[in-house]
């Protein structure tokens, strides 16, 4: 009997597994594919990646070996997939999603959501159309500090929010990234350093903080403007440091500054509100109130120190089990794709972007 019962709980939890095809098996890929390894809902059926080696090396750690596939529209087509993760340069987003979706799967998608807001659109409208669930992987939404800053901030410690100001100085990329064969000039070049594959380091990097910042407004962008380029690097057309200024549709603003040749620089964020000011110090939230003295934020409800990805692919399974929206839904990012997309229409042209831009 116990034989029995414990073979009718692998056969109920085989069918309640969610199988994962993943499409690329890069450095990024590792941090998806090492999450869903410890997850007992998940089992990575598939794998879809132009180098075999970066797939037999997620092969090496499953107990039943993926399907492998070169050309990711044969994953595709795999009916042993339910669930595809897109872990690809951004050039590669926007028709791997809309191709994903089509084929009836659900998606958890890489930011950024597209190399451009038509792109972004078309995404949005497909998702809806095909009645599938996308989350994008903004997974910083599920991290300590940013979980405690909401917290705060949604609690009211510090009142109505009037200015976010941040700061991101940090080194150059990974040189051992990816390396895509530019066919411009016959040679291999980091794929982010480039903008037809980037889109911008906006992007590619500051949308993460741009996603924070949006998810703590809560109201549209509608007015940018930005400044930056190449200033220190000389192997590369996206920007090596920028700054921006928005308006919120709520009377919001935000400072953001970012240079990738500050290594040890550091990251600063502040948030003045009308009724005290936040910052964040030492993985520690503080709160300091008019004539007040600085004191440490303390949720009610202990934030989880579990890996982000986890927490991320636990809330995915909920909502494809349940048909329901993520919290990191397409709506979710778009607003900070606009940022981006924002920084480099004013960089590029340079004028103030406003809300008419994204009509």
């Amino acid at each position: 009997m116990q034989t029995g019962a414990a073979t009718m709980a692998a056969q109920l939890q085989a069918q309640q597994q969610m199988k994962i095809g993943i499409i690329g098996c890069g450095a990024r890929a590792r941090q998806h594919w090492g999450a869903l390894l410890k997850m007992p809902d998940a089992r990575i059926t598939a794998l879809a990646d132009v180098e075999s080696d970066r797939m037999a090396e997620v092969n090496g750690q499953l107990a039943q070996k993926a399907a492998t596939y070169t050309d990711y529209r044969e994953l595709l087509k795999d009916s042993n997939v339910g669930v595809v993760v897109i872990v690809t340069p951004g050039y590669l987003h926007h028709e791997m999603a809309l191709a994903a979706l089509r084929a009836g799967k659900d998606v958890v998608l890489e930011k950024p959501l597209a190399m451009n807001y038509a792109q972004a659109k078309e995404i949005e409208r497909e998702t809806a159309r095909t009645k599938r669930i996308l989350a994008v992987c903004m997974q910083r939404r599920y991290m300590k500090p940013d979980a405690e800053t909401r917290d705060a901030v949604e609690n009211g410690a510090i009142g109505a929010i009037r200015l976010i100001t941040c700061t991101e100085m940090r080194g150059d990329w990974n040189p051992r990234t990816w390396q895509y064969m530019d066919p411009a000039t016959g040679k291999k070049t980091s794929w982010r350093l480039l903008k037809k594959t980037a889109g911008s380091t906006e992007l590619e990097f500051s949308v993460h903080a741009f996603a924070e910042v949006c998810s703590l407004v809560k109201s549209p962008v509608v007015r940018v403007a930005a400044t930056g380029g190449v200033v220190h690097y000389r192997d590369r057309d996206t920007r090596d440091v920028s700054s921006l200024i928005a308006d919120f549709g709520n009377g919001a603003r935000f400072s953001y500054a970012f240079s990738c040749f500050a290594a040890g620089g550091g990251n600063t964020f502040s948030i003045v509100g009308d009724k005290g000011v936040l910052t964040r110090s030492g993985g520690k939230v503080l709160i300091r109130r008019e004539r007040g003295r600085e004191e440490v934020w303390t949720p009610a409800t202990p934030v989880s120190g579990e890996d982000a990805e986890i927490q991320l692919y636990r809330d995915f399974f909920r909502n494809v089990r349940e048909r329901s929206q993520p919290l990191l839904s397409v709506a979710a990012a778009m607003e900070p794709a606009k940022l981006a997309f924002a920084a480099e229409i004013s960089i590029s042209e340079n004028r103030m972007v406003t809300a008419s831009d994204f009509a």
